[in-house]
């Protein structure tokens, strides 16, 4: 397909919209334990470790699957992952329904729900980014970055009324409902034939989703220089999802432990953070519409995000501990925004596809693996949360040094293409 009509290309907004909610659905089955932690950990005893990986496990998931996954929905279209995604992460919920009281079983209900919520994963920004045109890409990007600040926003919505009086099983419940009306919205698509990359589509189908087809189709594969930049880019995705998967999985029963929190008081504490993170997520599609660059915008946000975790040890003071808070939800909006945008940046908005996607994704399921388990690590060897927010503070700075690599290898690369 020429470059001209690549930029001429119509967004789909069937498939933004698509891919977006398949991202908010995933974000849900991600983040809906950190809000009914404290209540489980009453109910059930879970140790430190064990309650670690109800969130990590995610991590095991996505990083088997999500590559390979990536590179078969390329080739053969999503319909069998997607109808096989849903059924996983509703098999998932009932085991833990189920059989909560046993640590290895809900561990194992994680496992599965994290496999079919990888493939979701895998969807989102790939569906999103071929649906786009040039014009709407920067915006749409910003909607991805939304998914998480959502799926996390909607979870302590959804338990804060039932942890209040000492349930957890309701937030549960809402993410099977979430997966089955997703999983009709798919039938209902696929009979449609109106997002590519779900299967292919059928004679007589719209004319802008054979353009999208056609332009994932005719898109020239990744060099070796530029899969060295995705993975580059990868790592930077691991380093910062440690620092929020460390942030959100422990603020709740630090809240409750060290400040003296209500388990609904620490949810809704936690909102906070959250809602800040959604409209900064939107206004850094925003500034990269305006030009700024992604490594600028990278490297504010992650100098924010050292800052947000430098003035955790002060949060004893209300206006200190307030702040943090906020500080920490513009950084943990502008950076997802920004690592989001990478793959497109690097390859342009048509070539961004499940595998490009798939690689960065697996930086992500890294971090997701070792974020709260780094957390639980230092706060077991010093018995202190403070110590914890000093570890992430470092490890942010070594991710704006890592910024400033996939900077200049970005350069070198552009420098290096033919005009």
């Amino acid at each position: 397909m020429s470059n001209l009509a690549t930029q001429n290309k119509e967004t789909n907004w069937t498939g933004v919209s698509y891919g977006i909610v398949l991202g908010f659905v995933a974000a849900y089955f991600q983040f809906k334990v950190p809000p009914v932690l404290p209540v489980m950990f009453d109910l059930y005893g879970y140790e430190t470790f064990v309650a670690g990986g109800f969130m990590s496990i995610f991590a095991v998931a996505g990083m088997l699957v999500s590559v390979r996954v990536g590179r078969g929905i390329r080739r053969d279209g999503a319909k069998r992952y997607l109808m096989g995604a849903f059924a996983l992460m509703l098999t998932g919920t009932a085991m833990g329904l189920l059989w909560p009281e046993s640590g290895s079983v809900m561990l194992i209900s994680r496992t599965i729900e994290g496999f079919g919520a990888a493939v979701l994963a895998v969807c989102m920004p790939a569906f999103a980014n071929m649906s786009a045109g040039p014009k709407h890409l920067p915006i749409i990007i910003a909607a991805q970055a939304t998914w998480i600040p959502v799926g996390q926003l909607v979870a302590n919505i959804v338990a804060q009324p039932s942890v209040a009086e000492g349930f957890w099983q309701p937030v549960w419940w809402f993410g099977a409902l979430a997966t089955i009306l997703v999983a009709l919205w798919t039938g209902y698509i696929l009979a449609r034939g109106s997002v590519p990359g779900i299967a292919h589509i059928p004679r007589g189908g719209s004319s802008s989703s054979a353009s999208n087809t056609a332009t994932t189709a005719d898109a020239q594969p990744m060099t070796k220089p530029e899969n060295r930049a995705l993975w580059l880019a990868a790592v930077l995705f691991f380093l910062w999802q440690a620092q929020f998967m460390g942030y959100f999985t422990w603020l709740p029963v630090y809240l409750v432990d060290v400040r003296g929190f209500t388990a609904d008081g620490a949810v809704l504490t936690n909102q906070i953070p959250v809602v800040v993170l959604l409209v900064f997520a939107l206004i850094g599609g925003i500034i990269l519409k305006t030009g700024l660059g992604v490594i600028k915008l990278l490297t504010i946000a992650l100098t924010l995000q050292t800052l947000g975790w430098a003035m955790i040890p002060f949060a004893d003071n209300a206006a200190i501990g307030l702040a943090s808070l906020v500080v920490w939800g513009i950084a943990a909006g502008l950076t997802p925004t920004s690592l989001w945008a990478l793959p497109s940046t690097l390859l342009g908005g048509h070539r961004a596809g499940t595998d490009a996607f798939a690689v960065v994704l697996t930086g992500r399921y890294l971090g997701i693996l070792a974020g709260p388990l780094i957390a639980a690590a230092v706060f077991e060897i010093t018995g202190n949360w403070i110590t914890v927010a000093y570890t992430f503070a470092v490890i942010a700075m070594a991710t704006i040094v890592g910024t400033w690599l996939f900077g200049a290898q970005m350069s070198k690369l552009r420098n290096d293409t033919p005009t």
